[in-house]
């Protein structure tokens, strides 16, 4: 399983080359006009929130409960998702790839709030396959609310211009990944 994250992770890099970046480009344009129509762009800019950092930190401490006093396990899933973070952050230096709205023509961005940095990957979508996993690993009964959530929060910033599917992707995985890693290594 962490083999195939890894891989759907380094996968999501292949937008560098032109005939993928034009098959993402229409690939985006075949989910985003369905999906950036009410209703489902008010759906959408509602789950906004849940993608966001202090969400994130909010379910992180929200699942300390629920771990029984497993206080190393818990530090170790803050120091995956604060790696994770850092990972994506110097990625999104790097490859400073422009967001949907500003790289293609007729798309505008809907979110709440306007994004200041690249695109590549995908922050919102890395912290809730994170915690999809991390919470999956706890309340196992809940696993279909956790990932559905985790589908439509990623699905949303696609919705709302601002994300590719490759970025959403190679968010997702390291997201995932990185909580496997955490759940494990510990």
């Amino acid at each position: 399983m962490t083999a195939a994250l890894l891989i759907l992770f380094l996968l999501g890099f292949t937008y560098r080359l032109p005939p993928i970046a034009r098959l993402d480009g229409r690939a985006f344009l075949v989910l985003h006009r369905p999906l950036s129509r009410p209703p489902w762009r008010a759906a959408f800019r509602a789950l906004w929130h849940l993608g966001r950092t202090p969400a994130a930190i909010l379910a992180l401490l929200l699942l300390a409960p629920l771990m029984q006093g497993d206080y190393r396990g818990w530090g170790f899933l803050g120091l995956a998702l604060g790696l994770a973070a850092l990972v994506e952050r110097l990625v999104k230096r790097t490859m400073k790839r422009p967001r949907p709205f500003a790289a293609l023509p007729g798309v505008s961005m809907q979110q709440p709030r306007q994004p200041r940095d690249p695109s590549f990957p995908s922050g919102d979508a890395l912290r809730v396959w994170f915690l999809a996993v991390a919470y999956t690993h706890y309340l196992p009964a809940g696993a279909p609310l956790w990932y559905a959530l985790a589908l439509l929060v990623s699905l949303g910033r696609i919705a709302l211009g601002v994300h590719h599917p490759l970025d959403v992707l190679a968010g997702a995985s390291l997201g995932a990944l990185s909580a496997l890693l955490a759940l494990y290594i510990r």
